[in-house]
Order: C-alpha cells, then sequence, then structure tokens
C-alpha cells in the first residue's frame, strides 16, 4: 500500500517543480479523478467479503469463481470510464472554474485530468486482480508487481514531465500518461505472476455470480462514490480561499497517504482473516483479530505523525515550489501547519479503519455504508463549509473541523462493533456441489 501511495507520491513532487499553479491545478484534477472512480473502486474491493468467507468456509472453487466475476466488473467499469473520457470536457470546466484557481492552474489541471481519466481502466483492472490476491491472502503478488513499477513510474514521469531520455516535454500531461503506463505494466505483471496457468475456462462469465459479486460490492462502492464526493467538496470549499490554500493542502493530503495506506494495508490484512473466521463462525478469533490490527494501526500512526511535526518543513520543501520566495514561504508555513493538525488526525483515522474493514469484512456493508454517508455529510461537509465561509479561515481550520468528523465516527463504528449485530450478516450460503472441487489456484490459495 505504501508503494501504491508513492505513485502519487512522485506525480505530486514532479509536478510541485512546475510551480504552486500546476500543484493546486493538478490536485484538484487528481480528485475529480478520483471521484470518477471511486465507485468502480469501491466494488471491486467488495470481493475481498466475499472470497475470505467462502475460503474460511472451505468453498474454494467458489472463492475462485467470485474473483474472476470481480475481474469482469473491473473490466466493464473500464469501458465505461473510456466512454466518460469523450465527453467530460464541459461538466469539468464547470466544477473547476467555480474554485478560485489562476488561469494557469485550471489549464494545467485539465489537462492532466483529460490524460488521467483515458488511463483509468490500466488501474481499475489492477484493483481487481490485486483485491482477487488479497482476498485469498496472496499479498505479496500485488506487493511484487508495483515494486517493479515503482521505477517504470519514475522513469516515465522524468521522461514525459521533462523532456527527457528522448521524449517529448509534456509537463502535467506527461505525469498522468507515465502513471498511466506504470499501471498497465502493474497490471500485466499481476496476470503473469498469478493467472498464467489457468484455464480460458475458469475465466468466463457467470451471471448468478456476476451480479453477486456487484451487489455485495455496490454498498461499498456507493459509499465509497458518497463519501470522496464529501471530500471533493471540501477540497473544493479550500479551493475558494487561494491557489496557496490549495497547493497546501494537496501536498499535505499526498504526505498524509502514506500513514493512511499504511493503515489501509493492516485493515486489508486483518479483514481477510477475518471474513475466513466469520466464514468458519468463529467469532472469538475474528475479535481477536480487530484488536491486533486496531494495535498494530495505533503504533504506526502515533510514529507516522511523531515525523510529521518533527519534519515539517523538510517534507513540505520536497512538494512546494515557486519563483516568487514569499509566496513560496507562506505556502511551506502553511503545510506545516496542516502536518501538526495531520498528526492529531492519524489515532481517529485508526479507529475508522480498523472498525469499518472489520464490519465489511463480516458483511455488515449496508449498515457502514449509511453510516459512513451521514457522517460525511451530516458533518465534514457542513463544518468545511463553516470554516470557509462563515469563520473565514483557512485550509487549517477546515481541517480541525474534519478531525471532529474522524473521531466521531470512530466511536460510531466502534459501537457498532461492540453491539455484535455484525455475526448475522455472514455471506456464505448453503454449500454446494461447487464448492467441493479444488479451484485451478488450488496450490496458491
Amino acid at each position: 500500500m505504501i508503494s501504491l501511495t508513492l505513485k502519487g507520491v512522485v506525480d505530486t513532487i514532479m509536478i510541485g517543480h512546475l510551480g504552486t499553479g500546476a500543484l493546486a491545478g493538478v490536485g484538484f484534477a487528481g480528485v475529480l479523478v478520483f471521484n470518477v472512480l471511486c465507485f468502480g473502486m469501491g466494488v471491486l474491493r467488495g470481493q475481498k467479503s466475499l472470497i475470505s468467507q467462502h475460503l474460511g468456509a472451505g468453498e474454494k472453487k467458489v472463492a475462485f469463481h467470485f474473483g474472476v466475476q470481480a475481474f469482469w466488473i473491473g473490466l466493464l467499469f473500464s469501458v465505461l470510464c473510456l466512454i466518460a473520457a469523450l465527453w467530460q470536457d464541459t461538466w469539468y470546466l464547470t466544477i473547476a472554474s467555480q474554485a478560485n484557481l489562476s488561469e494557469s492552474a485550471l489549464s494545467l489541471g485539465h489537462q492532466y485530468f483529460d490524460t488521467r481519466l483515458l488511463w483509468a481502466g490500466a488501474y481499475l483492472l489492477q484493483i481487481a486482480v490485486s483485491e482477487y490476491f488479497r482476498g485469498t491472502g496472496r499479498t505479496r503478488l500485488p506487493m511484487a508487481s508495483d515494486l517493479i513499477s515503482q521505477p517504470l513510474n519514475v522513469l516515465f514521469n522524468y521522461a514525459l514531465i521533462f523532456g527527457k531520455l528522448g521524449a517529448p516535454e509534456m509537463g502535467v500531461e506527461g505525469a498522468a500518461i507515465g502513471t498511466g503506463l506504470a499501471d498497465l505494466a502493474s497490471f500485466l505483471l499481476l496476470l503473469s505472476f498469478g493467472w498464467a496457468k489457468v484455464a480460458w475456462n475458469d475465466l468466463k462469465l457467470q451471471p448468478k455470480k456476476f451480479w453477486r459479486a456487484l451487489s455485495v460490492g455496490t454498498a461499498g462502492g456507493i459509499q465509497f462514490t458518497i463519501e470522496v464526493g464529501a471530500y471533493t467538496l471540501l477540497t473544493f470549499f479550500i479551493g475558494f480561499i487561494s491557489t496557496q490554500d490549495l497547493a497546501a493542502h494537496n501536498a499535505a493530503i499526498s504526505i498524509l497517504h502514506f500513514s493512511f495506506m499504511s493503515a489501509v494495508a493492516l485493515g486489508d490484512g486483518g479483514s481477510v482473516l477475518i471474513g475466513k473466521y466469520v466464514g468458519a463462525m468463529r467469532w472469538d478469533l475474528a475479535r481477536k483479530t480487530l484488536r491486533s490490527m486496531l494495535g498494530l494501526m495505533v503504533l504506526v500512526m502515533v510514529v507516522m505523525g511523531a515525523l510529521f511535526v518533527t519534519f515539517g518543513r523538510e517534507i513540505m520543501l520536497l512538494y512546494i515550489s515557486d519563483p516568487d520566495p514569499a509566496l513560496k514561504e507562506e505556502t511551506i508555513l502553511l503545510g506545516i501547519r496542516l502536518l501538526w493538525v495531520a498528526a492529531v488526525f492519524q489515532i481517529g483515522d485508526a479507529l475508522q479503519i480498523a472498525y469499518r474493514f472489520s464490519l465489511r469484512a463480516a458483511g455488515d456493508h449496508t449498515w457502514v455504508m449509511w453510516a459512513g454517508i451521514l457522517c460525511s455529510w451530516l458533518l465534514t461537509v457542513p463544518l468545511a463549509g463553516a470554516a470557509v465561509f462563515l469563520m473565514k479561515g483557512d485550509a487549517a481550520t477546515v481541517w480541525w473541523m474534519w478531525n471532529f468528523e474522524i473521531y466521531l465516527g470512530g466511536l460510531l463504528f466502534w459501537r457498532r462493533w461492540r453491539s455484535g449485530a455484525w455475526q448475522s450478516k455472514r455471506l456464505v450460503k448453503e454449500a454446494g456441489p461447487e464448492s467441493r472441487p479444488e479451484s485451478p489456484l488450488e496450490g496458491s490459495l
């Protein structure tokens, strides 16, 4: 997960050398791209609970077939992204032009958005295959493919952004193409590592399982989409303050992903184990796994928070560059303040991630969906709006308001887990004849 985050960090650092306008514009465009992708991402991540619970129940072939259907779902969303890329110009400009961005930032963000969306299919298919392997506990394969793609991402970005190694100088458009090429390489490596020996007949579309995987993942997709929409609105509000506030916000979010994705990795690993124990109806082991997962997350978050506070200036210097020294210093100081807020943010985020992932793994998708949506839209959005338009605050004020939702949401998800209601949400149906034969990847499961 840290490796996956590095692609975004590399993009942000390299683009930051083009100026604060490029950093603000591309950061805003990146959020909008994420909005387009988030429903598909949420649906594809939903396969892990199905796969892990069926593995826990001893139904390995069923688990494999659900993974195959998730791949077909990823292919469907990839096609939809290509279609969206053909008609997005008008609505992108309509949204982005409302923010207080300079003309240069708006134009550069538009270029990045156009190109990144064209390469979205590689990213979604990579997620589809990676999530299957994670659901079976084969976490080294996604890690290996992404680690191999990292130097390619740096190489492609370096060549295409700055016109090096004989490539044309493409600026922000080159960053989008470089990352897209790295995603494609990662996807192809995953296929060659894991599914090379699978017969074509094992990869056929099975409508009933396709719709089952889609229905289980839809709650996560809806939640993810609406919550990302709330975060997008938060970013949009910050865009009304100034280009500098938006640049500092995007830089701080990029570095925050290091701790966030570390926690997500622990949540993924723990949720696979919890899913297996729920499938086997070992509730005691599911609870024990949650406690271990949460303890590790809190440790990671405390360490990362200490690094944010101690090395805030050094971190911001990696991102912020501008020909105007005064403007550069102003943006750096704001970024340092944001990292201080992020250090407080960390513990609440650990609570949210641990309990959300555990509840989803148990099959409690619908409750998690509604709780997440209500927290985002009844707390995050109104509080962020108040910080900008009523309090006339800066990006740090918005982040302090965001902290309130994070901690309250963590408490809400904790209470749901403590209630034990998730034990009635098990996804495994009665075993049929299909569950008995071994899967084509039996030796690897």
